[in-house]
């Protein structure tokens, strides 16, 4: 118990760093850039840990993935969907650079939807099982008020996996670190309302 106070008091400095130091550079250097800098090489290392088993993030990714995941709900996206499924250095680019785009809103909007409705949509379950392990080590020291998302996130991924029960307990705990939190609130929606992923149908 006394290593995670330590780590969670010892990330908050950190945090409060990463946090001035991203938002400053998008003052300065403009969003797209400001995301290169901070959110490239941890991507690649997000990309690497996926593919094999083995290895995790130091506490000091952690803390900073955990702040541009509360920062920029894209970067937080792009998590979740490299997940799900293995998808190329360009198209994550977009989605974290430049969330805006047409492009990127319709790779967003197009995975969602197949969640729902097409039941070939099935997670590749080794990336999930290895996603979901660095998305609660990323909780884990991720200090006050940079929780949720990564919490949400996790949450996610258990309902796309067909976990309800599971991904229900992590967005519940999600909302009550943030009750603004709408990705907590779809899953939690989606838990009470009985809908399960689409792929999630075949087995029946």
């Amino acid at each position: 118990m006394n290593d995670m106070v330590d780590t969670r008091t010892t990330g908050t400095g950190l945090a409060e760093r990463v946090c001035g130091g991203f938002r400053k550079d998008r003052r300065e250097l403009g969003p797209e850039k400001a995301a290169d800098k901070w959110f490239a090489p941890l991507m690649d290392r997000w990309n690497g840990l996926l593919s094999r088993d083995g290895g995790g993030f130091s506490h000091e990714e952690r803390v900073t993935l955990a702040v541009l995941a509360t920062e920029y709900l894209s970067m937080r996206d792009a998590l979740i969907l490299a997940a799900l499924r293995e998808m190329g250095g360009g198209e994550l680019h977009m989605l974290y650079a430049r969330p805006h785009s047409m492009e990127s809103v319709a790779v967003v909007t197009c995975e969602l939807s197949r969640a729902f409705k097409d039941a070939d949509c099935q997670p590749d379950m080794r990336r999930w099982g290895r996603a979901t392990a660095l998305l609660e080590s990323v909780t884990a020291d991720a200090p006050d008020g940079y929780e949720a998302q990564p919490m949400a996130a996790c949450a996610y991924l258990m309902w796309m996996a067909d976990r309800s029960t599971v991904a229900a307990v992590r967005a519940l705990k999600a909302l009550a670190l943030d009750d603004d939190c709408s990705l907590a609130t779809l899953v939690l929606a989606a838990g009470e309302h009985g809908i399960r992923p689409a792929w999630a149908g075949r087995r029946r």
